[in-house]
């Protein structure tokens, strides 16, 4: 056999970390694809190559700044939550598990305990709530709720995007608050909601029952809206212009299937969803690239094929740029930057 094209572990991990050449990146990928044993092995390959990379990640958390943000003391729980991890650096998908960190905050006025649950980017995360409803969080993305609801709501605050499906209680509504005074109200439905706070646009999208909206309007004047399914519900947080229209759910809602939906959809809206799907960095030189739309749906996270699907139907070319490193060789930038030209 050609040593050149010999994959092993070590050719797997360099992969993983971007490290390869366009051709031996290529071989690598035709050597995945050949049989379900090469894609096994290379899946085990990658959850050690993304485990290391979450512990790098987790070593540079300024962890005594988040602390002094809480009052109150914190205790650290274990949360039983199941992950399924979509890469970080380079454009591949497999499943991981991994453990979630959650933080129980202790409140002194008034004495209550709630459990944030984070993602780290390239990640998502399924979990149950204290009422029996379901919440998939994607990449990014963090959601506080109180250990058990009391009272007449069940409130949680989220920054970032999350689908719920809601356990419908007539007698205890469900309220969704955002960071941007944005509140979606609903008693028993399923539905996603965008909101991440580096975002200035929340989008909300009904794929059952009803939800109501409150936000701040034109004139700071309060308004309101109830969204029906199959609905989309988009609000500038700058302008506060909203706008609700028919959506193609899927688009919105396929990522906690571990799917990427496109139908029709443009270049920049594309973009926006495998940056987040992936935790990578797009720079589009030739501004005219952003006239061309997609469709398609890719069952398997892996960004490579969609990207040989936007050459192959529009002519867009890609390639990954070099990582940059500091004085110590470390990498400095988080996401790996591909151009599209």
């Amino acid at each position: 056999m050609d040593e050149s094209c010999y994959i092993n572990e070590s050719v797997l991990l360099n992969y993983f970390a971007g490290e390869l050449p366009a051709d031996r990146r290529k071989e690598v990928e035709e050597w995945i694809a050949a049989s379900e044993d090469n894609e096994k092995m290379a899946r085990d390959i990658f959850r050690l190559y993304r485990a290391a990379d979450t512990l790098d990640y987790m070593n540079r958390v300024d962890a005594s700044a988040a602390l002094q943000q809480v009052k109150g003391r914190i205790h650290k729980h274990r949360h039983r939550i199941s992950w399924m991890v979509w890469g970080q650096r380079i454009a591949a998908c497999m499943a991981l598990p991994l453990l979630a960190t959650t933080l129980y905050l202790i409140l002194k006025n008034p004495p209550q305990e709630y459990v944030e649950i984070r993602t780290n980017p390239g990640m998502v995360a399924e979990a149950n709530l204290p009422d029996g409803t379901k919440v998939w969080l994607n990449s990014g993305s963090s959601l506080k709720h109180p250990v058990k609801f009391t009272g007449d709501t069940r409130t949680v605050e989220l920054d970032g995007e999350a689908y719920f499906s809601v356990c419908k209680d007539r007698s205890k509504r469900f309220v969704v608050n955002t960071p941007f005074n944005i509140q979606t109200e609903v008693l028993g439905t399923e539905f996603n909601m965008e909101a991440y706070r580096t975002d200035s646009v929340v989008r909300t999208t009904l794929v059952s029952g009803s939800v109501r909206l409150s936000f701040l309007g034109k004139g700071d004047t309060k308004e309101t809206f109830v969204m029906k399914p199959d609905e989309e519900f988009v609000y500038n947080t700058a302008t506060h212009e909203a706008r609700a229209e028919k959506s193609y759910v899927e688009i919105y809602t396929a990522w906690k299937n571990g799917q990427v939906v496109l139908k029709n959809t443009s270049l920049a809206e594309t973009l926006k969803i495998l940056s987040k799907r992936f935790n990578v960095e797009f720079i589009v030189k030739d501004s005219t690239l952003y006239a061309n739309s997609f469709t398609g749906v890719f069952s398997r996270q892996y960004l490579p094929l969609i990207l040989e699907h936007f050459r192959y139907a529009s002519g867009i070319q890609y390639k990954y740029l070099d990582l940059e490193y500091d004085a110590t060789h470390k990498a400095i930038q988080e996401k790996t930057k591909i151009e599209l030209y």
